[in-house]
């Protein structure tokens, strides 16, 4: 977790390829530039049935005057994903990226790729079809190498495993409508809102460990982010892509609202002094949870069960502890990607990565110099798909 960063070397870009393939957000990521509709495509070739929660839609018309007649077409289901053998997925995976639709990542621009990320990334794990599809896709992890070789060398990504960049730092405020220039915002109180929310979240660890399932059983609708509540208002992202704050991207749900709404950014910089963890691959994430665990069972027992294809028990940073050594813990876009989704040993049990935006960093210390507002943007986050939609709610102060 040290924050040199030399220039990327062909060892160096070959264990970024690495890290890509090894996680369920990575490898969906990599297949979002090989088909467009990879998860059809391998449940009809291996004879899966339908994708849960999809159908196909047959219209028939007879001809002029007649009512067009639709019905529901359902393909045959002949096994389970996890009796395909894994030659029989490579064989799917490696016809889809021997089309070579993926040629010109290398061109894309890193608004591009980001852009892409924030609509794959946006409803990670909550698809029917997911965990088959992240189990298929890692029987066969190789034949998207490739792909990942030439993200991993694209220029449009090569900022991807930097640290934290300390002299702009984007704040993005929601329901701050109407604040004057220069008021509000930054990180003052974080410490405060820090130690308040973690003695909740440990009574609420406390009393779901009552009802936690049993192994094997599945266990929908517990807390699936890793993200502590009071990041929320005081996590920073940098500005790439476009955006004034890398946030505004969408890329998941957590903190965003589902409505119209208002958001302050602001523009921090952070203190050289200030002591930064930096998560550039998965091994970084179970190596600060294993020196700061925190049992999360109680809360968080639901959805990474089936995710991770484990019963736990899970574990997420002792943010009071982590604070005696570390003022925040910035997550790479590398690291986000590597990382997401992955089921990692941490003592007895597991620990996991979601609900986390990439390239943000959850403070625990104010340890912001400078801050400055610099400007509004209005609309709906949910509403928004290219992100040019997002650049026109934005409404930037004067020499802001």
């Amino acid at each position: 977790m040290d924050e040199t960063n030399p220039e990327p070397t062909g060892p160096d870009l070959a264990r970024r390829a690495d890290l890509l393939l090894g996680a369920p957000l990575g490898r969906d990521y990599l297949s979002a530039f090989v088909d467009d509709w990879l998860e059809d495509t391998l449940f009809a070739a291996l004879g899966l049935g339908d994708v849960p929660g999809t159908a196909t839609v047959s219209v028939e018309d007879d001809g002029p005057g007649s009512t067009p007649r639709s019905r529901t077409l359902h393909r045959r289901k002949h096994r389970e994903w996890c009796d395909v053998p894994a030659a029989e997925a490579g064989a799917v995976l490696h016809e889809a990226v021997a089309r070579r639709g993926w040629s010109g990542l290398g061109e894309l621009t890193e608004a591009a790729l980001m852009e892409r990320l924030s609509e794959v990334s946006n409803l990670f794990g909550f698809g029917g079809g997911d965990t088959a599809r992240w189990g298929l896709t890692g029987l066969a992890a190789e034949e998207l190498r490739p792909v990942a070789e030439a993200l991993a060398a694209s220029p449009g990504a090569g900022w991807w495993w930097d640290p934290v960049d300390r002299t702009d730092q984007r704040q993005l405020v929601w329901g701050k409508p109407g604040r004057r220039k220069g008021a509000g915002g930054g990180l003052a109180g974080v410490e405060k809102a820090m130690r308040r929310d973690m003695a909740r979240e440990r009574a609420a660890h406390k009393k779901g460990r009552r009802g936690r399932p049993r192994p094997g059983e599945r266990n929908l609708g517990a807390t699936w982010w890793s993200v502590p509540d009071f990041a929320e208002n005081t996590w920073t992202t940098g500005t790439r892509g476009g955006l004034p704050a890398l946030e505004l991207g969408h890329f998941i749900d957590t903190f965003t609202p589902f409505e119209e709404s208002t958001a302050t950014v602001g523009s921090l910089r952070i203190g050289e002094h200030a002591r930064v963890a930096e998560i550039r691959g998965p091994r970084d994430w179970s190596e600060l949870v294993t020196r700061f665990p925190r049992d999360v069972s109680g809360t968080h027992d639901g959805e990474w069960r089936d995710w991770g294809d484990v019963d736990g028990p899970w574990y997420l940073p002792d943010w009071e502890a982590l604070a005696g050594h570390y003022d925040g813990v910035h997550v790479t876009v590398g690291g986000y990607l590597s990382s997401c989704g992955l089921a990692q040993p941490v003592h007895d049990g597991y620990t996991m990565l979601a609900g986390w935006v990439p390239d943000a960093t959850v403070w625990v210390r104010d340890v912001a110099t400078g801050h400055r507002l610099l400007g509004l943007w209005r609309g709906d986050p949910q509403d928004c798909g290219e992100w040019e939609e997002h650049l026109a709610g934005w409404d930037p102060y004067p020499g802001g």
